[in-house]
């Protein structure tokens, strides 16, 4: 992780993603720009955040760990998501996983300074409401795709959501083959099976392999099978 030591790019970002409809511009003055590499971790299972933090730019990947030591996915983080307002009020640990997916910018705010503007930013508060209702509604929709869908689906409703880019579209982009052990942990099956489904993707013409990496050739026929079901 590396913090960003300028107020201009601070502002910029605030201004591109709309919040300053939301804070105030001494909230926005003394939030702390962070940058985080692909796979590091921006909060762990236990952790006590004294801050929140929102997603700018890039992706993050939430995961949840399971009394049995494997992990379930939960979902992916696209710009503007919020990390720390569920923990914000009553100071809970935090349950989940979140690491960065490629190279992601979060801007910080002190969990004091929230309070503090929370108590007359009503835009504020909208904005928080809404972040909580939808990381209620899409729990639901995950922890159903989770045990009721097939793998295969599962898998490409993961290979969706990995490579949908901030705006909402998607383009080719590649997984390292050597991740599939964690990929299948995240999707709750064994990595025999799943490779089973990443050869079986190969010759149906929707993936394939090359130098060690899965890279995504029909969109269509992913997108078919994720049946409009994401991670996000």
């Amino acid at each position: 992780m590396n913090t960003i030591l300028d107020l201009e790019a601070v502002r910029t970002l605030a201004g591109k993603n709309g919040l300053e409809e939301m804070f105030s511009t001494e909230v926005i003055e003394r939030m702390e720009l962070r940058r985080y590499g692909d796979g590091e971790a921006v909060c762990s299972v236990g952790d006590r955040l004294e801050s929140m933090f929102i997603l700018v730019q890039g992706k993050l990947k939430i995961h949840t760990l399971l009394p049995n030591g494997k992990s379930m996915l939960v979902r992916f983080a696209k710009p503007m998501s919020v990390i720390g307002d569920v923990e914000l009020l009553r100071q809970y640990p935090v349950k989940n996983e979140v690491e960065s997916v490629g190279d992601s910018l979060l801007l910080v705010a002190g969990r004091k300074l929230l309070l503090k503007e929370m108590e007359e930013n009503t835009a504020l508060l909208r904005f928080l409401v809404g972040e909580l209702s939808h990381k209620l509604y899409t729990l639901g929709q995950t922890s159903a795709l989770n045990l009721l869908y097939p793998v295969e689906n599962r898998f490409a409703s993961y290979l969706m959501s990995m490579f949908a880019d901030s705006v909402g579209g998607h383009r080719v982009e590649e997984l390292r083959t050597a991740s599939l052990t964690e990929t299948a942990d995240l999707l709750g099956t064994s990595y025999r099976h799943l490779n089973r489904i990443v050869r079986r993707f190969i010759e149906d013409g929707i993936i394939e392999r090359r130098q060690g990496r899965l890279s995504v050739l029909d969109e269509a026929k992913l997108a078919r099978l994720a049946n409009g079901n994401l991670y996000e």
